[in-house]
């Protein structure tokens, strides 16, 4: 299956195959044994949610996009240059919303809190001390995401635990894309309407092998786990009342309004 879905009808929440305008349940495990029923639903009659509940979501390699060396420079007020390895953290699942869910600007921020749209990968299988050579096997597909970053806090923190892991600072979705090429879909962010990033993720400049390796090196990785793989270009501070989408080819659109803390 090509696309697959967390969604929400009446008070079921279960997994779906996308097709086309319509949504057709699933039953079993997606990451095991499953098969499609014969249950359909419109999609414009669904709520979508984010598409796994991870035990683990690994926030992006800091600078994996060469157009990001500039801005992150410029950001924090020094140098910066691409790391050797892959340099990735933690995101809670606090962090987690899904398609069409506010991205909420905490009360105590400076109002610096910018989008950062990224191809993220999600693992099907359980996996430790991956290979460069075999990382790909432990991949079940891709998604859309925004690490939504507060600036201020990540350039005077300690580390990024509040400026990348404040509620709602994870936007994921629509749904989950099993048979795409992550070495070449074009990634477009817009802001209102307006193209605020634009890039191909075949100029990433450590490749979804590698950041899976690292990262399987200290943590185990688990079926539904997410690893972001970076953000391109430069970003700017999101407002309330600001819609914001980010957009891979061969996946679709994520969708988040954004609102103040009340």
């Amino acid at each position: 299956m090509a696309k697959i879905a967390l969604f929400r009808t009446g008070r079921r929440v279960c997994y779906g195959a996308v097709e086309g305008s319509q949504i057709v349940e699933i039953q079993g495990d997606i990451f095991g044994k499953f098969r499609l029923t014969s249950r359909r639903h419109e999609l414009s009659e669904v709520k979508l949610l984010a598409p796994t509940s991870p035990r683990t979501c690994i926030g992006g390699p800091g600078i994996n996009y060469r157009s990001h060396v500039e801005f992150a420079s410029k950001m924090t007020g020094r140098p910066v240059k691409v790391p050797a390895l892959p340099t990735p953290w933690r995101k809670g699942e606090n962090c987690f919303i899904g398609p069409e869910e506010a991205i909420v600007i905490p009360k105590n921020s400076t109002g610096d809190v910018h989008f950062e749209g990224e191809l993220v990968v999600v693992i099907g299988k359980q996996c430790r001390h991956a290979t460069e050579a075999n990382a790909m096997q432990f991949v079940f597909g891709y998604t859309c995401g925004n690490d939504v970053s507060e600036r201020e806090w990540q350039r005077t923190d300690f580390n990024f635990w509040r400026a990348k892991g404040s509620d709602t600072f994870a936007p994921v979705g629509p749904w989950i894309a099993t048979d795409v090429d992550p070495n070449n879909l074009e990634l477009e962010v817009r802001l209102n309407g307006k193209v605020m990033q634009k890039a191909n993720t075949s100029e990433l400049i450590h490749g979804i092998p590698i950041i899976i390796q690292t990262v399987s090196q200290a943590i185990t990785l688990l079926p539904g786990d997410l690893i972001f793989t970076g953000t391109p270009g430069t970003t700017e501070a999101m407002k309330p009342g600001d819609i914001v989408e980010v957009e891979l080819s061969g996946i679709g659109v994520l969708r988040n309004p954004v609102v103040a803390e009340t």
